[in-house]
């Protein structure tokens, strides 16, 4: 399979075909990194007249520009998603904490009528059944 002119692929526009067809990758340089950079920050969806501008400044096509922009939106995208995953992951750990102090506490209930420690279900089943054989003794 070879490659013909340039007007073939999707590719992200910064390759240059060699004569086997493969594409070499070139970076952008960091002038053209910086200027890309500060329109992102002034706008992430430039239009198609703003790219091709950028492109002229650059030296670069207007499909590397448009591509330079997708992935720039990605890449924040992931990164946000990435903070937010951790700030949500630290609140988990944080409320499970708090529920197992919880759970604790409950273990250690006061009983409301006597002030004493709460007892357990059996022990409580135990003090109903001897209340209830007193009652029928006292009667």
């Amino acid at each position: 399979m070879e490659f013909i002119g340039a007007g073939g692929g999707g590719g992200s526009g910064d390759e240059q075909e060699t004569q086997r067809g493969r594409k070499t990758y070139i970076r952008h340089t960091s002038e053209q990194t910086a200027k890309l950079e500060a329109m992102f920050a002034e706008s992430p969806h430039p239009d198609e007249g703003q790219r091709r501008k950028l492109a002229r400044e650059l030296g670069l096509e207007p499909k590397q520009v448009k591509f330079w922009f997708q992935n720039k939106r990605t890449q924040m995208k992931t990164q946000t998603e990435r903070a937010d995953n951790n700030a949500l992951r630290a609140e988990n750990q944080k409320i499970q904490r708090e529920n197992f102090i919880i759970r604790e506490a409950l273990k250690k209930i006061i009983c409301r009528s006597c002030r004493g420690p709460n007892q357990d279900d059996d022990t409580l089943k135990q003090l109903r059944l001897e209340n209830a054989r007193l009652k029928a003794e006292a009667s």
